[in-house]
């Protein structure tokens, strides 16, 4: 792709595209993943999924296998393929007393997550979940 002058993007598309298709193909072969894993999966694939979906139905998955998915994608309130988060790291370090580093980031994953499953629905929510965790 490099030496026919393909773009970073489309480069990183096609590559994105490649490595999340395997699993894609498990999701729609086995039950329907639990929303953790469609958490991070919408995450580590992001605006290629379209691109995946096909190469799915391109391998034999039948387009049905892949309508929960593809429901969750398109639907721009949907809090697992499109997260927005309740609390930012500055948050969470001022509540928590908290120095910045990795833990912030854990942190503001499981909350998204958490949030994804149901399980919180507000600021006040995510501060008290997030002390739960570090207990």
């Amino acid at each position: 792709m490099l030496r026919l002058t393909y773009s970073r993007a489309e480069i990183e598309a096609v590559t994105t595209a490649i490595a999340y298709l395997p699993k894609l193909l498990e999701f729609a072969t086995s039950e329907m993943p639990v929303l953790r894993q469609q958490y991070f999966f919408f995450q580590g694939v992001g605006a290629a999924f379209p691109a995946v979906a096909v190469l799915a139905v391109a391998s034999g998955i039948s387009p049905d296998a892949l309508i929960p998915l593809i429901n969750r994608y398109f639907n721009p309130e949907d809090l697992l393929a499109h997260p927005t988060p309740l609390v930012t790291g500055n948050d969470l370090m001022r509540a928590l007393n908290l120095r910045a580093g990795p833990q912030v980031g854990q942190l503001l994953t499981e909350i998204q997550v958490a949030r994804a499953e149901g399980r919180i629905s507000t600021q006040a929510e995510a501060l008290e979940f997030a002390a739960d965790l570090l207990d």
